[in-house]
């Protein structure tokens, strides 16, 4: 009983430790420290010492509680706060080569609409003609090419053998 105690312990221990390398050091709503007593163990872990950052630590030029700009509202002095950052306004890029002939909301061209709808229906039933014949060769099931053309040539291949 001894033995299943102390390998208990030791699992629990060990698990402990393991938790200890992922989690916070202390309690989150007491804030008392789960290391207690460990202070003297060598791997205790040490206080980083905290070190003020210069400069700004924000995106935005101005302090993001009061909403007044860094030159008015600053804990520095008047001479070390941070200088304004110059406003860049950006323009939106519009391109004037690729302009629409077709208007996507009215689905219509905007000149010449029935002339190049019925051109975009014959382009677009010559390209699925074209992928149907890509695997459309033979059909299985009546035994014959599916090109009248192709059965003729085959035909005339049988005759001639």
């Amino acid at each position: 009983k001894n033995v299943e105690q102390d390998k208990m312990l030791t699992t629990l221990a060990k698990n402990k430790d393991r938790a200890l390398r992922y989690e916070q050091t202390f309690n989150v709503i007491t804030f008392e420290d789960k290391l207690k007593g460990l202070e003297s163990h060598p791997d205790y872990p040490k206080e980083k010492p905290w070190k003020f950052k210069g400069g700004c630590d924000t995106n935005v030029d101005y302090n993001i509680i009061s909403g007044i700009g860094f030159q008015q509202h600053h804990y520095a002095a008047p001479d070390k706060r941070p200088l304004e950052k110059p406003v860049i306004i950006k323009q939106k890029e519009t391109t004037t080569t690729g302009l629409r002939d077709y208007n996507i909301i009215s689905n219509r061209y905007l000149e010449l609409h029935e002339e190049k709808s019925k051109a975009d229906q014959m382009i677009e039933k010559s390209e699925l003609a074209e992928k149907y014949w890509k695997t459309h060769k033979y059909d299985s099931i009546t035994g014959q090419y599916c090109d009248p053309k192709k059965e003729d040539e085959f035909v005339l291949s049988l005759i001639h053998i």
